[in-house]
């Protein structure tokens, strides 16, 4: 069944606030992650055509440290149509509950010393700065931009444009869940926050921003292996 859609009513599904289910607003029905999903077919949980489906979606959904990543990541792709609608989602719902991400007008203070590390281009908004400074906070971390991901680590800058990701590469390591974008070995997108909901989104909004503005580019693999 459709992970958006309500088999009683064909209501739309909406995320539970304990994100373990899906509740239809509409009549009251409650699915479970698993009861709301068909993994005999990875494709259908996504119903945008935009990946090349070569995870291993039963084993990462079985990982309960990476299944809120992956159900906000999925859920993110089915409910909104642009990267913008995602930002809101992310502003509203979850940027507010982390105090080490930040973004314009929630904490925007703490961007200012990293924000002079780089260099937007005209009209380039920050979506959001997650600040994983150990000693010294606004210094490094991971930036999302409307137009491209910066990470900054001591004393180096690598920024990545979305038309140069051919795949996303999702694992589990280090007691983490991780999307690697076009490396397997870097460019990562961080697990912020606990529960990594928010990473999930991250990813979401990456990749509606790889075909808003490219719509018609080669499909991105989606990966585990």
């Amino acid at each position: 069944m459709e992970l958006n859609k309500c088999p009683n009513c064909s209501g739309k599904l909406e995320m539970a606030p304990s994100r373990k289910k899906m509740i239809c607003p509409y009549c009251g029905s409650e699915f479970s992650l698993d009861e709301s999903t068909d993994t005999a077919d990875n494709a259908i949980l996504i119903n945008k055509d935009w990946f090349n489906y070569e995870w291993d979606y039963e084993s990462i959904i079985s990982n309960p440290k990476f299944a809120p990543s992956i159900t906000s990541f999925i859920s993110c792709l089915n409910e909104y149509d642009t990267p913008e609608a995602v930002e809101d989602h992310m502003r509203t719902y979850l940027i507010p509950m982390y105090s080490d991400v930040s973004a314009p007008g929630i904490r925007e203070e703490n961007m200012s010393e990293v924000k002079q590390r780089i260099q937007l281009s005209p009209g380039e908004h920050i979506v959001l700065y997650y600040d994983d400074g150990l000693f010294s906070h606004g210094k490094t971390g991971f930036i999302l931009t409307d137009k491209r991901i910066f990470m900054i680590e001591k004393k180096n800058v690598k920024e990545l444009t979305y038309a140069n990701i051919p795949f996303i590469y999702l694992e589990y390591s280090f007691g983490l869940p991780m999307y690697k974008l076009g490396d397997k070995y870097g460019n990562n997108i961080p697990a912020m926050g606990n529960d990594h909901a928010l990473q999930g989104a991250a990813a979401a909004y990456v990749c509606h921003s790889i075909f808003k503005n490219n719509p018609n580019r080669i499909k991105i693999n989606l990966t585990s292996k």
